[in-house]
């Protein structure tokens, strides 16, 4: 027998928000890095932006480790008072 293994989705990343623009949730946010930074070329208004995903999609990135998180989160505050 052949079986194909689950790959871990957005949705279920603890870096992942989801817009709630729909019920159920189809679309979110990556959270894992920084937001990217971009330039309106016809406004020159500067845009931060998270990384929009659907709910399915996966990346070698992903963690349902909550622990993780709030050790990324820890490193961070560490980081900003030195």
């Amino acid at each position: 027998m052949n079986i194909t293994p689950i790959r871990p989705t957005c949705s279920h990343c603890v870096y992942w928000v989801n817009d709630h623009t729909t019920d159920p949730p189809t679309v979110g946010h990556c959270h894992r890095f920084p937001p990217g930074v971009t330039i309106n070329p016809d406004t020159g208004v500067v845009v931060q932006k998270f990384p929009t995903t659907e709910r399915r999609q996966w990346c070698g990135e992903w963690s349902d480790d909550a622990e993780a998180l709030a050790a990324a989160a820890k490193r961070s505050l560490i980081d900003a008072a030195t």
